[in-house]
């Protein structure tokens, strides 16, 4: 019988270095999933040599793999593609937070 799993954490919560245990808190998803997740050859996970045997990747490298963008996979063009998008809905977003009136 699968149990279901809610989550315990949000991305904002998360350590920026995040491990599978931490992924699973925050989505809900089942530990095991993740483990394997972590060991697939295009997951941005640190080098085991260099952190000892566990799990652990980039937080927010883990988010844009699981939204379909594989870091391993691209070229410089498309990562800078993608960078400029996320920096054109940030200023986006404070050209339109200038706006309010502050309290």
């Amino acid at each position: 019988m699968r149990i279901k799993k809610e989550s315990k954490m949000s991305w904002q919560e998360a350590p920026d270095i995040i491990s599978p245990e931490d992924l699973s808190n925050i989505t809900g998803i089942g530990i095991q999933s993740f483990r394997k997740l972590f060991d697939s050859p295009d997951f941005p996970s640190i080098n085991k040599s260099i952190i000892g045997n566990t799990g652990k990747a980039d937080k927010e490298a883990v988010r844009l793999y699981l939204q379909g963008i594989k870091f391993k996979n691209n070229d410089k063009n498309v990562l800078l593609v993608m960078i400029y998008k996320e920096l054109r809905k940030m200023n986006l977003y404070n050209e339109a937070n200038q706006n309010q009136e502050i309290i």
